[in-house]
């Protein structure tokens, strides 16, 4: 790499203590990073994301001024600053897995445990700038893919290379804001094709599993109405999606679907059945492979059923596993 060019790529970073700053700052002018700019609380951190233009964000998780992971999870949302694919390494003292969890379930790309070495630093800066991980979209996650290399080979669930203008700067490659503009439009496309897809995945997953359950007449229980809430948010995320785009008709199917299943879910488990609501978990069924067979035209109906089945498998598989404590809980 040319360390030459590190110059050009533009680093906020923040912590609460003036030391840690005055230690990343150290660090990071030493090595040639010198376009930086500090903050010390998260409402400084929303005011220079949205006009600095960033290529790189260091900043602790114990900011004051809001949740951290919230505002990870809002970048990569588009919901704050104008690139979602912003590298992020959050830095933490707690070790704790749960509270690791949270960090990198929110889309963030590294997190360092304190107290950090300068070389620890800027490795993983270099990291993260020059061999940073494809991104990985489902229905309620966009981030860095972090699945080990036998569940990314048995998933469909495609990769994308993300706009990386920090890697463009370090190489010499010429890359300005009109082409980081026009890239970061063509991948918001992409990202948006693969959430549809994703959510009506995601509607027809529940449904093989909630409504053979109703139709036993099997009593709904926590299980059972946090799979229908995830059911309703997909759907309604669709729905936003297709809105004034060639699709709405699909929003208008997701309509139809979300009356019974919020039916279902506001009734909760004190669902009453009757043979009316028979036929109510038959189209809803129905109308959850419609949505799915929609954002797939290319795919046999068949085979997109296949799909649904062993990822039923695999959740229950990991599910039994984490009973007996064979793998970590999510």
């Amino acid at each position: 790499m040319q360390t030459g060019h590190r110059h050009e790529v533009r680093i906020l970073y923040g912590d609460p203590a003036q030391g840690s700053r005055a230690l990343y700052r150290q660090a990071m002018i030493g090595a040639g990073y010198t376009n930086l700019r500090e903050f010390d609380t998260l409402d400084g951190f929303i005011d220079l994301v949205a006009v600095a233009q960033p290529d790189l964000i260091l900043m602790d998780i114990s900011l004051p001024g809001g949740n951290v992971a919230q505002l990870v999870s809002d970048l990569r949302h588009g919901r704050l600053g104008i690139n979602p694919y912003l590298p992020v390494i959050l830095t933490t003292w707690e070790a704790e897995q749960t509270v690791v969890r949270k960090l990198m379930d929110a889309g963030a790309d590294d997190l360092l445990i304190k107290p950090l070495s300068t070389k620890g630093l800027l490795d993983r800066i270099e990291a993260v700038g020059m061999n940073r991980k494809p991104f990985v979209v489902t229905s309620d996650y966009i981030g860095p893919d972090r699945r080990r290399a036998e569940a990314r080979r048995e998933s469909n669930v495609p990769l994308f290379e993300v706009p990386n203008p920090m890697r463009a700067k370090l190489t010499g490659e010429a890359f300005d804001a009109r082409m980081l503009q026009q890239a970061i439009m063509m991948m918001n496309e992409q990202i948006n094709q693969q959430r549809l897809r994703a959510s009506a995945f995601r509607i027809a997953f529940v449904a093989a599993q909630v409504v053979p359950l109703y139709k036993a007449q099997t009593m709904p229980d926590a299980n059972t109405l946090a799979m229908l809430r995830d059911m309703i948010a997909s759907a309604e995320d669709i729905k936003r999606r297709v809105a004034d785009t060639e699709q709405v008709h699909v929003g208008q199917i997701c309509d139809r679907l979300l009356l019974p299943a919020r039916q279902m879910y506001e009734r909760g488990e004190d669902f009453v059945f009757s043979f009316d609501w028979q036929k109510s978990f038959d189209l809803l069924k129905s109308l959850a492979d419609a949505v799915l067979a929609l954002f797939h035209p290319d795919r046999d109906s068949s085979a997109l059923a296949g799909e649904v089945a062993v990822a039923i498998d695999r959740f229950r598989a990991r599910k039994a596993a984490q009973e007996v404590g064979q793998v970590p809980a999510s």
